[in-house]
């Protein structure tokens, strides 16, 4: 990472940082006209070790000459910092994952009409887990039982139902009879009494035994006894039943672990079964939704904004953030970059509608001048935490406590599907509020103290900043997690904040930084009423913790637009035509048509709704119990 000018620094008591509009001269800095933070495979798929960069009026320019339209959204971005928007680590985080998507844009003929489809369809990778199963019942295997061609029936085959169990690790499958090859091999881990057993089979036969009541994949798999204790040959049916009960017990496994091993087959011998090969690849379909801007612009104002975009920052820059025209446009640019932000997290479908097979009953965009005329049809971009949600990745804690065991047993099987294509991690992120930032912090100093007699000083970095130029982007603290095998680092930022403090739970009154009083309008704490309309739960509701892989989320841009109105008419407008010189104003229209992106719900996690109130005790009560 030689070509990044991060920079990363500790700060020791302040959890916020300077903004930037704290002075002209970090507001822009070295020409800069937008900011790169690029997560990825390299950085370990960590904010924390992100390759930050300024992109430059040259960088920027031929950007343009390649793809247009993601120049577009970049240019738009820019202008806001250069008004003086409050920058958002957040936004520009979002704005560096932005691809070009217009290749896979559709077309359908309809009634002699060409419609722009309002999806694309692409592919998804998924995690496959399939090398453990869990027993669920056995039998002695009978004329039922499962043996392939080649195989008869000895004393000791033994009938197991398997299916994936219940571990977080486990990955829905069809058919799973599929992976217990006829001639294969399995590892059995079991109970027997009070003994732990370990055993081998060789797998008879298998078949599909789906339970439909309870929508279980599973198979019924005959195994037959092999070992240092098992005769050559084999046995009747006679010599098994002679055999001692506690040596048969062993290979009778009632429930247990089940591990597909290698086979055992040499060149001269037959083989043509192959391993299934289920690719972890679906057929999606992402939703563009066209999110319009306007803007007002005047000669000064337009001569300003091109001379900062060429570079000439310093005579400028104070001109445009004092132009009053300006200062409108900042207000509409920073509300319009909040409220994209807000859909990229939030977004849901439009209707019930949004589907592949129903899209034609969304609501259509016709002509204007023939409203029989479909043009095409709107649908919403789906975000971030509906995409999840589809995927099963939103856990809701319904007013609960999210311990430090299950927070340590979510960033495993996270670290764990991150791992799948080859990533190293050593460090997941994960972002929250400043109120959760700070219970976090508790329960991480008795927890370390309880669990190894050690304190923050050796197990944790906090109030760590991430900035760029002058500029600070990000506020964590890093936390050792010996039990996983890495770090977590805790991000809190005010869009996480303004959900908390703008669901005031009292009309008038606003929350206090314990988030479970209420301060009415003189300034007095009173705990929250249970009678308050469901008020007495506000502290358990909109708690959050966004488990997110940066490097997996995109914004795909499948086209941009933007035209220029002006005004006055001279030739029409009858105030203007005897005069020969008149003040122009420009109405600069913009579109981008959107949609938000992740090729691995499994790297990602959302927990929500927890009680970030309780006592810290109930977070660590594990420990000593």
């Amino acid at each position: 990472m030689a070509d990044t000018d991060q920079n990363i620094s500790a700060v020791p008591t302040a959890i916020s940082g300077p903004t930037s509009g704290s002075s002209n001269s970090t507001l822009i800095r070295d020409a800069g006209v937008g900011r790169i933070i690029k997560v990825d495979d390299s950085t370990g798929c960590t904010l924390t070790n992100a390759s930050i960069k300024g992109l430059t009026p040259a960088e920027f320019e031929a950007l343009s000459n390649k793809e247009i339209d993601l120049a577009r959204v970049i240019a738009s971005s820019a202008e806001a910092k250069m008004l003086g928007v409050r920058e958002r680590g957040l936004v520009d985080l979002l704005n560096s994952s932005i691809t070009n998507i217009k290749p896979l844009i559709n077309k359908v003929n309809i009634s002699e009409q060409s419609i722009i489809l309002p999806y694309i369809q692409r592919r998804q990778r998924s995690v496959i887990n399939s090398g453990y199963f869990a027993v669920r019942s056995g039998k002695i295997a009978d004329g039922n039982s499962p043996i392939s061609a080649g195989f008869d029936r000895k004393g000791g085959d033994y009938e197991v139902t398997v299916n994936m169990g219940a571990s977080d690790w486990a990955t829905p499958i069809d058919h799973i009879e599929r992976y217990f090859l006829t001639g294969g091999f399995v590892i059995v881990n079991h109970w027997s009494g009070t003994d732990p057993i370990e055993v081998q089979f060789q797998i008879i036969g298998a078949t599909n035994a789906d339970d439909a009541t309870n929508k279980l994949s599973q198979a019924k798999v005959t195994l037959r006894p092999i070992g240092k204790q098992i005769a050559s040959g084999g046995y009747t049916d006679t010599e098994w039943t002679a055999l001692d009960s506690d040596f048969k017990a062993q290979y009778a496994p009632s429930y247990g672990v089940v591990q597909t091993v290698a086979n055992n087959v040499n060149d001269f011998e037959e083989w043509c079964r192959n391993q299934p090969t289920d690719l972890s690849v679906k057929l999606i379909v992402n939703w563009l939704q066209t999110t319009r801007e306007s803007r007002t612009i005047d000669q000064t104002y337009r001569e300003t904004l091109q001379k900062i975009m060429n570079g000439d920052v310093n005579s400028y820059l104070k001109s445009m953030v004092y132009t009053p025209l300006a200062e409108q446009n900042k207000i509409a640019a920073q509300a319009s970059q909040e409220q994209w932000l807000r859909a990229t997290w939030f977004n849901q479908p439009i209707n019930n509608a949004q589907t592949p097979e129903t899209y034609m009953q969304l609501p259509a965009v016709t002509d204007p001048e023939d409203d029989t005329c479909t043009l095409e049809y709107k649908s919403n971009a789906l975000g971030i935490k509906a995409l999840l949600a589809e995927s099963n990745r939103v856990v809701n804690k319904a007013g609960g406590v999210y311990t430090v065991e299950d927070l340590q047993k979510d960033i495993y099987y996270l670290k764990r599907n991150r791992e799948q294509d080859g990533s190293n991690i050593s460090v997941v992120d994960v972002m929250t509020d400043r109120f959760t930032y700070n219970k976090l912090f508790e329960v991480f100093n008795q927890y370390y103290k309880a669990r190894y007699g050690w304190g923050l000083d050796r197990n944790a970095q906090i109030n760590q900043q991430i900035t760029h130029n002058g500029i600070l982007l990000f506020n964590y603290s890093m936390f050792d997690l010996p039990e996983v095998g890495c770090q977590l680092a805790v991000f809190h930022d005010p869009y996480f904040d303004d959900l908390i403090n703008h669901q005031a739970p009292l009309f008038g009154s606003t929350l206090d930084p314990d988030g479970d009083k209420v301060i009415n309008k003189d300034g007095e704490r009173s705990a929250i009423a249970a009678n308050s309309g469901g008020h007495a739960n506000y502290s358990k509701v909109m708690r959050s913790m966004w488990f997110v892989d940066w490097s997996d989320v995109k914004i795909g841009i499948a086209g941009t637009n933007s035209i220029t109105r002006k005004q006055p008419h001279p030739e029409t407008d009858r105030l203007y035509k005897c005069r020969m010189a008149h003040k122009e104003t420009e109405y600069s229209l913009r579109s981008t048509k959107w949609t938000t992106m992740m090729d691995v719900p499994a790297r990602h996690l959302i927990v929500e709704n927890f009680n970030a109130n309780a006592d810290v005790a109930d977070w660590t009560d594990y420990i000593t119990a």
